[in-house]
């Protein structure tokens, strides 16, 4: 068998990793000034956003479906804001099962206080890639997730 190194550098997983990796060093280098990674301002932000509109917290399934997570993940991300206080969690009263994830007051103010950070980060990579090429990115990223969506497999809703 012959292994063709250059189809393999071609791999579109590969590549998005890769520049995933860098995104992610920007974002997290920083946030971390307010004690955040990107992968904790985004389900504070998801959180924050759920407790606004409904004034309830969000199921680990729901959490897990919206962010792209397996559940494994998701536990992993959850806890070291559950250790600082920035989250809780809750049994849903309908359903026992089920684990409701709540803000609290403090990741309310670690959230808002991480905001500036974050925006200077957005900032960073739009200047770097350009507003039109960020815009046709996000397009691009968005209609993937839906189509890769539709692929079998297991969904995130599964583990609600």
């Amino acid at each position: 068998m012959h292994i063709d190194v250059q189809e393999i550098a071609g791999c579109t997983c590969l590549r998005l990793r890769r520049a995933s990796r860098k995104l992610t060093q920007i974002y997290d280098r920083l946030l971390g000034a307010a004690g955040l990674t990107v992968n904790q301002f985004g389900l504070l932000a998801q959180l924050y956003g759920a407790d606004v509109s409904r004034s309830t917290g969000l199921s680990m399934g729901t959490i897990a479906e919206r962010l792209g997570l397996d559940p494994t993940t998701l536990n992993r991300n959850l806890k070291p804001l559950h250790l600082q206080g920035l989250v809780k969690d809750a049994i849903d009263a309908a359903d026992r099962r089920v684990r409701i994830i709540r803000i609290t007051e403090k990741g309310r103010r670690t959230l808002e206080r991480a905001v500036p950070f974050w925006r200077q980060a957005q900032a960073q990579v739009e200047h770097a890639v350009g507003d039109e090429a960020i815009g046709a990115l996000n397009g691009l990223l968005d209609q993937s997730t839906i189509k890769l969506n539709s692929l079998p497999g297991r969904s995130a809703a599964a583990y609600k």
